[in-house]
């Protein structure tokens, strides 16, 4: 018996894919339409290669390749380009956690370039991982052309839009209190600390501050906080100028606080002395809790007026930290209180605080709480439960810090935000007025900058003397700006030597190195020193190779110049066993990247270790020397690379060059012939060791610039740019616009994430687009819940609760779980992962199709072709019918059933309602399909009646194919297959496929309308048969149809309510209809009767003719139940032998005995009594009922 296993299934035809180039067909069909091609554009957000897929990529992957593919089948071009988001915090914590480092000045003692260099290896962890997964879920995605953040291209347009920033204003640097993450020791943007709140249940403390002096002296103001840590840091009480205040009297002390909140903090018994102003505590004195002489000053510790004091909770008075809140250091500002940390920027108390000094400020909570309660300024504490925010990566909870960052005023292009988000389609439609737009009204001006390491650098050069700084917008801009001149370079390969003269001899140890120049080399350079004399050569330097030295000298003595030798310059070493040898004979082994990185012979160098004792050449030289025209001799290899480094090629560029001669740009760089010189300058780019572009710290912090208002040298401020700017500016940096006269795809048709996205990558996006004034970045945007496990907790490995993508796609196969993505609930809804609906879909959908498929097969003669043939299936279109009535009635209700379902699914997805169209196919394929269409037509398949109906429903497998690749593709493309079994395919893959039409002269409401009304009294004359416990294959008499009221046909003109009822419904209700119900109900007749309501009355009475009949369908019930547990195929012939005691049922047995053998594929039906010593495959012994037994035995 046939197994079907999706997962199985799957694998192979994702092996299928990849070696006929599925996907690569599939964009290149689209792309080559001509002007007929539309373009769709999606943005892939960028995930993270240092950490593992997990099911809520699953879920982002599954609803992008959907519509991506859906989309394609509507006849668009759609670039599927991968990207990596490859800065930012969460890569430095993991190379942090590897190397073992705590802090930041522990990767500033490890090394900046080092640490970097870790990082950019960690992001790749696990890409193999990404794409394998990527595939095997479905997700199509170009990952030869994918953006990576990290690129210099990339970098150079995040430069280029920061330079547009600065131009419209919009760039500043300011002192604020910032959320800031001690772990990491940077500031975060309010996006970034959206992602990190938890409720959190902590001690608050009620502090009392007694006043010096006046007519209140010695009395306490109470004053409340949540942050027991930043009392050290008070300076100042803030009261509301509008409050009432009181002062009561309890125990042996006087308390001040708002009137309003009396009762909600002081209990009773307490005597109320006086109500009082908040003009009259204004300017009051207090002692302060701790002695912290930074914060001393003649504006300190006094109470000041706050617009920003309520009694929504607390005292009505506040307690004022200056750099420890954002209200705090406003009114700081104002009256000029001292702005000291007592904290320091890993959290920790200063020494200002000598009583907690070099305590985590979080951590000595505790501490602060028991030191007010021995001074005896502690009035009572209370646990708090509120949302508090952590560090979205590192978890360590933020503080709200006052320091120096660069921000980006969002909050000038406000109105724009908000218009630019009116004109998106958001799905769910309440996240464009909720959470994303009341984020847009509270906007707040982006916190961009970062005191990190691996990140893009923030391109702003600041002079130290007149603080003016430079924005640069490209890697022209840092040649432009540069502080020296630049020295020019000439660089020629030696002359010929006797080394060349028979091809290219290896020749790289310098201790045997024999071969001079030849004459003809000699005149060579001669000849070079004469073209040179124009050049004006200041400096001339040599390898120490007796070929390029003698060279060197030749052209020295000509232009009056002297040699510098220098080891740095030589040969590439290939190794001892290669001395002597012909070059091509063991270089053409290398491919990329080894090509670079691997030695050349045992005691030789890798191509990368000549990079970089080239580059210290250079920079030596570049160091020492300004505006100098320098003639390096050397050899081929070494100043291919040279030349490479400074036209700024990649390692892949120059690889591709020397293998092909491959032009680059508008330059042809192959290597130097012996003899030949060219020129070029060593522009102001920073550079890794290897010489090669890098444009990130600490080598971009090595580039020196020119300021423009005092021609001082200036220096790179040290800061990286808030990494969701990376991901928020990829539709023009993917493109690498504006350089190159290159475009943007821009805007974005579609894209979606999750939910949390909405104040992130969702949120960046609008705001880059916007500051740049480019409009709405996106069309229509998905916000996708979270998925959770069963009951509704978020998954964790603490909790043990984490299901991962590879357990679900082994156990239920990719579609089921994508299935089961689309239709579960809406797309803003969160999902609680339970098994059981993924068993349900895979026993219900899935199987469904897949016997639907499996009955077409049993009855078409294509299943035996051993050999591919070209099959005429469709000898009428059901695409286009001329006469739908040559169709039987259930034919012409499927087709209409089928168009209207095309439509229907059209107008959803065209919605972007996954889980309307899912849930549409699934009700036609289960109850219209099969437990309608196929049941119903069973009857004539087995008799070869259904010649027609048997194309009828390959023609809707195939379509159906069509219509579920978007959503399940690997089972698309098995049912492409398989109904293609012994044909010659047209089409190599359902993906090529556009997407069904419907047809709407196909569409017969009144007779879907009709057909509803018929299962409707199937299903309700089934539940009168339950209701009385008489099985559906016992006949009966009659069904009595009262007061059920069918469709008028076309013909006649109106629809009101029948008069002569049975009459009028008799001749309206078409035959094929009422035998439909006949046969479900299993009645030999139909009445109609008026009434007062619908009903549907069976006749049970059952006559004997009509009880011999049910005997034998429960006979065949048993025979094809017995063939099932046996195992045999559908069209597997077997014989039966049976038996029975009664009379009556063995004489209806074999009365019906050819009716049953068609009915079952029985090649025989023999009569014999149970013999125990023959063999069966199974055997079977039912009562039908009381005393009327019958035994069964099945064998092949």
């Amino acid at each position: 018996m046939f197994k079907f296993n999706l997962t199985k299934v799957e694998e192979k035809i994702q092996k299928f894919w990849e070696a006929n180039s599925i996907l690569e067909k599939s964009l290149a069909l689209r792309r080559v339409q001509g002007k007929k091609t539309k373009k769709f554009v999606f943005y892939e957000g960028p995930p993270t290669a240092n950490g593992l897929p997990h099911i809520g990529h699953f879920l982002t992957r599954a609803f992008k390749d959907l519509f991506i593919r859906y989309k394609t089948m509507r006849g668009f071009f759609v670039p599927r380009r991968a990207g990596w988001d490859t800065h930012g915090l969460p890569v430095e914590i993991e190379v942090e956690k590897e190397l073992g480092l705590k802090n930041k000045k522990e990767i500033e003692k490890y090394g900046i370039a080092k640490f970097n260099k870790k990082a950019k290896e960690s992001v790749w962890r696990y890409k193999a991982e990404w794409e394998k997964f990527s595939k095997r879920i479905g997700f199509w995605l170009d990952f030869d052309n994918s953006y990576i953040t990290y690129a210099n291209d990339y970098i150079e347009t995040l430069w280029h839009i920061v330079k547009q920033f600065d131009k419209k204003k919009f760039l500043y640097k300011g002192h604020k209190v910032l959320p800031w993450c001690p772990r990491c020791g940077t500031p975060l943007s309010s996006h970034e600390v959206a992602l990190g709140y938890e409720s959190i249940t902590e001690d608050s403390v009620y502090v009392k501050f007694r006043i010096k002096s006046g007519k209140f002296k010695d009395a306490y103001i109470l004053a409340w906080t949540t942050t027991p840590w930043t009392l050290p840091g008070n300076v100042a009480l803030a009261v509301g100028e509008k409050i009432d205040y009181t002062v009561v009297s309890k125990g042996n002390e006087n308390y001040i606080i708002a009137k309003e909140l009396l009762g909600k903090v002081v209990d009773k018994p307490y005597e109320t002395i006086k109500g009082i102003k908040a003009k009259d505590l204004i300017d009051l004195e207090y002692e302060p809790l701790l002695e912290v002489k930074s914060l001393k000053s003649s504006k300190s510790y006094k109470v000041y007026p706050a617009d920003f004091v309520t009694t929504e909770e607390g005292t009505g008075v506040v307690h004022t930290a200056v750099m420890y809140g954002e209200d705090d250091y406003q009114l700081g500002e104002k009256v000029g209180l001292p702005k000291y940390h007592t904290v320091d920027k890993e959290g920790r108390f200063t020494k200002d605080v000598p009583e907690f000094s070099g305590r985590f400020v979080k951590g000595a909570e505790k501490d602060i709480i028991t030191y007010l309660k021995e001074k005896n300024l502690l009035f009572k504490v209370e646990p708090y439960t509120h949302d508090y925010p952590f560090c979205w990566r590192c978890k360590t909870p933020l503080l709200y810090y006052a320091t120096d960052s660069w921000f980006v005023k969002t909050t000038a292009v406000k109105k724009q935000l908000i218009a630019n988000n009116q004109k998106i389609n958001w799905v769910p439609e309440y996240i464009k007025e909720g959470r994303f737009g009341q984020w847009l009204k509270e906007v707040k001006d982006w916190a961009f900058s970062r005191d990190r390491f691996w990140g893009t650098p923030l391109p702003v050069w600041q002079c130290n003397k007149c603080k003016e700084y430079l924005v640069i917008g490209s890697l022209e801009e840092l040649e432009k700006y540069r502080h020296k001149e630049s020295n020019q370079y000439f660089i020629l390969r030696h002359a010929e030597s006797t080394k060349n003269q028979d091809g290219e001899i290896t020749s790289s140890k310098l201790e045997k190195d024999t071969y001079d120049l030849t004459e003809k080399g000699k005149i060579q350079a001669e000849k070079i020193a004469h073209d040179l004399k124009n050049k004006k050569i200041d400096l001339i330097f040599s390898s120490p190779f007796l070929r390029t030295k003698r060279t060197a000298e030749i052209i020295a003595q000509k232009l009056n110049l002297k040699v510098k030798i220098d080891e740095r310059l030589k040969e590439v070493d290939y190794g001892s066993e290669h001395e002597g040898l012909d070059q091509e004979s063991f270089l053409k082994a290398f491919s990329y990247p080894e090509y670079f990185s691997q030695k050349l012979g045992l005691d030789g160098e890798s191509r990368d270790d000549v990079k970089k004792r080239l580059f210290s050449f250079i920079k030596e030289v570049e160091g020492k020397y300004e505006n100098k025209n320098i003639l390096i001799v050397s050899h081929g290899d070494p100043l291919w690379l040279m030349e490479g480094m400074a036209r700024g090629f990649t390692d892949r560029e120059l690889f591709q060059i020397k293998a092909r001669h491959k032009e680059v740009g508008d330059i042809k760089l192959k290597p130097l012939e012996t003899g030949e010189f060219r020129f070029f300058k060593f522009n102001n780019y920073p550079r890794n060791e290897f010489g090669s572009l890098d444009l990130h710290r600490s080598y971009v912090d090595e580039v020196v610039l020119k300021c423009q208002e005092c021609s001082e040298e200036v220096k790179r401020t040290p800061e990286v740019i808030d990494v969701w700017f990376d991901s928020g500016a990829m539709p023009f940096a993917q493109s690498h616009y504006p350089f190159g006269n290159k475009k943007p795809d821009f805007p974005a048709d579609f894209i979606t994430e999750g939910v949390d996205q909405t104040r992130g990558w969702f949120y960046t996006l609008l705001a880059v687009s916007t500051l740049l004034g480019f409009g709405p970045p996106y069309k229509n945007v998905i916000s996708l819940g979270h998925v959770l496990d069963k009951d509704r907790k978020k998954m964790s490995k603490s909790l043990g609760n984490v299901v991962t993508p590879d357990y679900v796609i082994e156990k239920f196969g990719a579609d089921v779980a994508r299935w089961w993505f689309y239709r579960v609930n809406q797309a803003g809804e969160s999902k609680s992962f339970r098994e059981e609906e993924l068993k349900e879909i895979s026993n219900g959908f899935v199987r469904v199709i897949i016997n639907s498929l499996r009955f077409w097969q049993l009855y078409h003669e294509t299943r035996y072709k051993k050999q591919e043939t070209k099959v005429d299936f469709h000898k009428l279109n059901f695409h286009k019918l001329g006469d739908k009535n040559n169709l039987g009635i259930l034919d012409r209700w499927l087709l209409s059933r089928w168009n209207n379902l095309v439509g229907s699914v059209t107008k959803s997805m065209d919605e972007y309602d996954a889980t309307v169209a899912s849930r549409e196919i699934e009700k036609f394929v289960i109850e219209d399909l099969s437990n309608w269409w196929i049941r119903r037509s069973r009857e004539k398949f087995q008799l070869d009646q259904g010649s027609y109906q048997k194309d009828l429903l390959r023609f809707i497998l195939l379509e159906l194919a069509k219509l579920i690749a978007p959503f399940t593709p690997f089972l698309a493309e098995y049912l492409h297959d398989e109904l293609h079994h012994g044909t010659k395919m047209e089409t190599q893959s359902i993906h090529f496929h556009d997407w069904p039409e419907a047809n709407k002269k196909l569409i017969d409401e009144d007779l879907e309308e009709e057909m509803e009304l018929v299962r409707k009294i199937t299903s309700l004359g089934l539940a009168a048969r339950k209701d009385v416990s008489i099985k559906v294959r016992q006949p009966l008499a009659k069904l009595t149809l009262r007061n059920f009221q069918f469709p008028i046909s076309p013909d006649l003109q109106s629809k009101s309510r029948i008069l002569d009822f049975a009459k009028q419904n008799r001749d309206n209700f078409q035959k094929e209809l009422e035998d439909l119900i006949k046969e479900e109900v299993n009645v030999k007749k139909i009445v109609f009767e008026k009434g007062d309501k619908e009903e549907v009355i069976l006749d049970t009475e059952i006559p004997a003719a009509l009880r011999e009949e049910g005997w034998v369908r429960e006979f065949i019930r048993m025979i094809q139940d017995a063939r099932r547990d046996a195992g045999y195929n559908f069209d597997q012939e077997v014989s039966a032998h049976w038996f029975g005691e009664d009379k009556s049922l063995a004489e209806a047995i074999r009365r019906e005995e050819k009716f049953i053998k068609q009915k079952t594929v029985l090649k025989d039906l023999k009569e014999s009594r149970h013999d125990p010593k023959f063999t069966y495959d199974i055997e079977k012994e039912e009562e039908f009922e009381p005393g009327r037994k019958i035994w069964l035995g099945l064998k092949k």
